[in-house]
This record gives C-alpha cells, sequence and structure tokens, in this order.
C-alpha cells in the first residue's frame, strides 16, 4: 500500500491543485466582475480573464497524461492510449485505471 501512495502521491496533488484553482476562480470572478476588474465591455480582455481557469484546467491534464506515460512504461503495464485519452476527459479515471493496473500487476506477481 504504501509503494501505492508513492506512485499515486503526485496525481494526488495536481488534483488537489486543480480543485483549489477552480474554486478559487469560481468565487473570485463574480467579485473581479462586481469591483470593475473584469470589464464586460473589453471584450477581448474579458474573454482572455475568463478562460485562464480552462488554460490551467488543460495543462494540468496534459501534465497528467504525460506522468502516466511514464509510469505505464515504467511498470510495464498496457493500455496507454486508452488511458490517456479517458484523461483527457476525465483525469480522475486515468489514475483509476493505472491503480487498478497496478494491483493487478502486483498481484499476478505475488502470485506467481
Amino acid at each position: 500500500m504504501n509503494k501505492l501512495l508513492k506512485i499515486l502521491n503526485k496525481y494526488i496533488v495536481l488534483l488537489i491543485i486543480w480543485s483549489i484553482i477552480g474554486m478559487a476562480w469560481f468565487y473570485i470572478q463574480p467579485i473581479l466582475s462586481r469591483t470593475g476588474i473584469i470589464n464586460i465591455n473589453n471584450f477581448e480582455f474579458y474573454s482572455r480573464i475568463t478562460s485562464l481557469a480552462n488554460y490551467v484546467d488543460y495543462l494540468i491534464r496534459l501534465i497528467i497524461i504525460i506522468l502516466l506515460i511514464i509510469d505505464f512504461k515504467k511498470h510495464k503495464l498496457n493500455h496507454i492510449i486508452l488511458t490517456c485519452i479517458t484523461t483527457l476527459f476525465y483525469p480522475l479515471l486515468g489514475i483509476v485505471i493505472l491503480t487498478i493496473l497496478l494491483m493487478e500487476r502486483w498481484n499476478e506477481k505475488a502470485c506467481a
């Protein structure tokens, strides 16, 4: 179990950062709109500021995919492409697939 937590620690930290940034932006954006920092009349600036959370979201998803590829190669697991596609849509599911495949691999080694 300790070995699994060492592997999953980086993913847990990334998902926590992802949640903190998303929730903080959800509450900060209306405050910035009310104070006049984000002005809807300047659409170009408004669209860039409002899409910052999306850029961070995609960046974290790409980082998770890169880390998954590294871990799949390191532990010689199959289904890399399926897991990466899944992670693009729902990052936690990709991490769960990695965990299940790792546990299955370790169970096979323990039984052999």
